[in-house]
């Protein structure tokens, strides 16, 4: 290891923690041009299904939509952090999946235990 000096240290520390800053500014940044284009997007399908004379339910589907990128956005702009998003209805659909290999290992087992009788 290198032997610097105290205050090499100190200036590579503040131009550490600079570095960083700038890269969570820049990330900052995407998120929050991503979430201008998901409002303006949303907001332009809502419009498109207004004049469109559909439905009230595709109209409520819309709005809802559009809500939601609209808060998205308010909250990365004002910096609130995401809510988490529940993924339980996924964790659900992968379990039959799991079950379904290890019923077929079973039978297979007994019949290698029968086998070898």
């Amino acid at each position: 290891m290198v032997k610097i000096d105290e205050d090499t240290h100190k200036a590579l520390l503040l131009f550490n923690r600079r570095a960083e800053a700038a890269e969570v500014a820049a990330s900052e940044g995407k998120r929050l041009t991503k979430a201008v284009k998901a409002k303006d997007d949303a907001a332009r399908d809502l419009k498109k299904v207004q004049d469109s004379g559909a439905d009230q339910e595709a109209i409520n589907e819309a709005e809802a939509a559009y809500r939601s990128a609209l808060k998205s956005w308010q909250d990365i702009r004002d910096g609130v952090e995401p809510e988490p998003v529940e993924e339980e209805p996924a964790a659900e659909e992968a379990e039959p999946v799991e079950e379904e290999p290890a019923a077929e290992t079973e039978p297979a087992e007994e019949e290698r235990s029968t086998e070898n009788e």
